[in-house]
């Protein structure tokens, strides 16, 4: 008994073991499957489109900064006279920036879809010359159900969902990324504290992204028989009423309602508790070193505006970026399960066409 308890808990802690770790094979295989010019073109397109995003918002600053600056010493000087602050240069490079933004958005939508169809096209005809040329044994030991799952959900995930998911995460990551270098040119004192804090958030979303699937399929699994229910109960409500079932099929309803809210809650109150817990710590230690900055090295209002603006968007981008994590590496289990399919052995066949 003893060592059969013992084996439950290796095989336990092997399971905990591999369910926090990111299916990077799978992921690798979806991006080779890409090409060798259209991931750089994603990246690029990605980075470049953050870069001008943040350069909008530093030129905003300084605007800002310059404008109030130059109407406070007019004031001072009590000057009715004196030339006004001159707008248009900053005008110029805003709109020229918005411009270039609106542009690097374009392409980066494009580079997306056109990834995900490049992969799915490559994935479904692979997989279909597999299937093909497999041999008759691997028909009778594998469930046709399972087959057809490959094509038909597997595919439809690789197809829609994945390119989203990854345009997201790879948004919300560029972002956090972005805010923090921001916050850290604004108030070089905040890199004294992002050390420990990457340390911390690395330690949370690992535990986190684990809940937060389990949590996810759990309100996938209890929805399904809650429409379920309701479907069925419309569909035969002449018989319901006619054996004056209503106040079981209520009842049943209900406890179905239950079920899906009781998951909902507590994936909402996981995310809740993820954006809140470092979004304040995030907000705290960036108020902490902006004000202090602007009292003693004299920072301007709009840098101080700015890097206050970036910490407080920091917890939401923190959290969208853990919970498209936690969605990539459920969908990735779909180019897992046909990968696996790939490695199928084709019949050898030496007869003449």
């Amino acid at each position: 008994e003893e060592v059969t308890e013992s084996d439950d808990e290796d095989n336990l802690s092997s399971v905990l073991h591999q369910r926090a770790k990111m299916p990077w094979r799978a992921c690798g295989k979806y991006l080779s499957a890409a090409g060798i010019l259209l991931l750089p073109l994603l990246v690029l397109s990605q980075l470049l489109k953050h870069t001008v995003m943040v350069a909008i918002d530093y030129c905003l600053a300084c605007w800002t900064s310059d404008a109030i600056s130059v109407k406070t010493e007019l004031e001072l000087k009590n000057c009715s006279d004196c030339e006004d602050f001159n707008h248009s240069p900053y005008s110029k490079v805003f709109s020229i920036l918005c411009c270039l933004g609106i542009v690097l958005c374009l392409v980066t939508s494009i580079a997306v879809e056109w990834t995900g169809l490049k992969v799915t096209k490559k994935l479904h005809s692979s997989l279909l010359n597999k299937i093909i040329l497999a041999p008759m044994r691997f028909f009778e030991t594998t469930p046709l159900g399972s087959i057809l799952n490959r094509f038909s959900a597997d595919c439809n995930t690789i197809d829609q969902h994945i390119p989203a998911t990854l345009e997201c995460l790879s948004r919300s990551t560029l972002l956090c990324v972005s805010a923090l270098a921001v916050i850290s040119y604004v108030t070089p004192m905040f890199l004294i504290a992002l050390v420990p804090l990457a340390i911390m958030c690395y330690f949370i979303q690992k535990y986190f992204r684990v809940a937060s699937r389990d949590l996810q399929q759990l309100d996938d699994s209890t929805q399904l028989p809650l429409l379920s229910h309701f479907s069925e109960t419309v569909e035969g409500l002449t018989t319901i009423r006619a054996f004056r079932y209503e106040a079981k099929f209520r009842q049943k309803l209900l406890e179905y309602t239950d079920s899906n809210n009781i998951a909902s809650l507590f994936l909402t109150a996981a995310n809740r508790w993820l954006e809140e817990y470092i979004g304040a710590c995030v907000v705290l230690i960036a108020a902490v070193t902006s004000i202090t900055s602007c009292l003693y090295s004299k920072l301007s209002s709009g840098l101080v505006g700015l890097g206050l603006t970036y910490a407080l968007m920091v917890s939401n981008y923190l959290n969208w970026m853990v919970r498209n994590l936690a969605d990539m590496e459920i969908q990735l289990g779909a180019v897992k399960r046909i990968n696996g399919l790939l490695k199928t052995e084709a019949e050898n066949y030496e007869g003449l066409l």
